[in-house]
């Protein structure tokens, strides 16, 4: 897999919707380069399928989720708002939080799943399972 800090599981639905499923909780050295990864992959996808993320059961070829956590497994824990814009290819957040983010740990979760020939373009193009 062409990716250094997300590592995806991979899982399939008897409809054959895929689901791949990444957790990584770097350093917070490399907090920015695992933004910086997140943001490949979800403009890889914005490209694949212009209309861009939906739910499958509408029609649409592909969906994410993102969440992220700030201080994770404490009591300091909290909710960190990342935004993907799709004309730009970045992960936008407030000042304040990402210099939190170079600072703290970060638990990040990114969720892909998608149609059949979402999930063969995907395999082509990160080397997924």
């Amino acid at each position: 897999m062409d990716l250094q800090l997300l590592d995806f599981d991979c899982s399939e639905d008897t409809e054959g919707v895929v689901c791949w499923d990444a957790l990584a909780q770097p350093q917070p050295r490399h907090n920015s380069a695992l933004l910086h990864e997140v943001a490949q992959v979800l403009a890889w996808a914005h490209g694949f399928d212009a209309q861009g993320p939906g739910p499958l059961e509408d029609g649409a070829h592909w969906d994410f989720d993102l969440q992220a956590t700030r201080h994770p497994g404490s009591q300091a824990a909290q909710d960190v708002r990342l935004v993907f814009d799709a004309q730009q290819g970045q992960i936008h957040l407030d000042a304040a939080e990402l210099s939190q983010l170079l600072t703290h740990p970060m638990a990040l979760s990114l969720s892909l799943s998608g149609t059949h020939g979402f999930a063969q373009a995907f395999r082509e193009r990160w080397g997924a399972p």
